[in-house]
């Protein structure tokens, strides 16, 4: 397996988990702090914000999961000479 390979994968899981965690922050800031500041409530914001937020949770940890298992493993599929 190539150094450089693994490398790359590493480094986009670190990315997409920095994504993650940015993504979290942002909604604590939402949900915790704006509060504080007079945010009131409303089904109008706060049903497209969850679907987004909820959204790009699940499609970060699907490509988490899937650079990991589908590229990690590919050289093991290739045709040995």
């Amino acid at each position: 397996m190539s150094k450089r390979r693994i490398t790359l994968v590493v480094l986009s899981d670190i990315f997409l988990f920095t994504v993650l965690i940015m993504l979290l922050q942002i909604d604590q800031l939402v949900n915790g702090t704006l509060y504080y500041y007079g945010l009131i409530y409303s089904d109008a914001w706060a049903q497209p914000y969850l679907l987004m937020f909820r959204t790009c949770v699940i499609l970060i940890i699907s490509a988490i999961f899937l650079i990991s298992v589908v590229e990690l493993p590919y050289p093991s599929f290739e045709d040995k000479n």
